[in-house]
């Protein structure tokens, strides 16, 4: 039980914990370069093409997102929070929309210590059948926080799927962008032409 509990420790920051904050911070600012060359385009594309792709791949990721959270049976906004970040985390491998789903639906359900044993005795109802062993299942909050958490990373790594191999070769068709080598080069170029202009402007 008090390895369950946990126990409390101090605020000292781990080396992983640093680098996690790191590689946020770089995913964040990359994408607010990214944001800035929509406006200004890439030599050679159009700033409407670079549009076209972050809002393709913030509602692929989204949609799917949300709806497996709400098939998982998240309330309204934990599913929206799920889904809304889903463009983001589904290229970060240190966070997840599960995460942030997972703790808006917290408001919602009253997880204790005491589901544990809960679902090890639902479980162990060997002869019950398959459909109320599901329905029992998804009755204790434990097991639903997990089902949300779950279902909400599923769906943004089949938006990132769909996305990759559905929609980038429909959105680039013709523009001289090839695959997702292409791409990366394009994004690389959008950040690029952002920092010049940052810095043309503190000049």
């Amino acid at each position: 039980m008090s390895d369950l509990t946990g126990r409390t420790s101090g605020r000292r920051v781990s080396l992983y914990r640093l680098f996690g904050y790191l590689f946020t911070l770089g995913f964040f600012v990359f994408f607010v370069l990214l944001a800035i060359a929509t406006y200004t385009g890439v030599e050679g594309t159009s700033s409407r093409l670079l549009f076209e792709l972050f809002a393709a791949w913030f509602l692929v990721n989204g949609v799917v997102a949300f709806v497996l959270a709400k098939l998982a049976g998240a309330h309204w906004s934990s599913a929206g929070v799920g889904g809304g970040v889903a463009w983001l985390t589904s290229v970060n491998p240190l966070l997840a929309p599960g995460w942030f789903a997972g703790y808006v639906e917290l408001r919602y359900l009253d997880v204790n210590v005491g589901d544990v044993s809960t679902l090890n005795e639902i479980v162990s109802e060997e002869e019950a059948p398959l459909r109320d062993l599901w329905n029992d299942l998804r009755a204790v909050p434990l097991f639903r926080l997990i089902m949300i958490v779950a279902l909400t990373n599923v769906g943004s790594f089949i938006g990132s799927v769909l996305f990759a191999t559905v929609l980038l070769p429909y959105l680039f068709a013709g523009s001289g962008v090839e695959g997702a080598t292409g791409v990366a080069r394009l994004m690389l170029a959008g950040a690029e032409n952002s920092i010049d202009l940052i810095l043309e402007a503190v000049r």
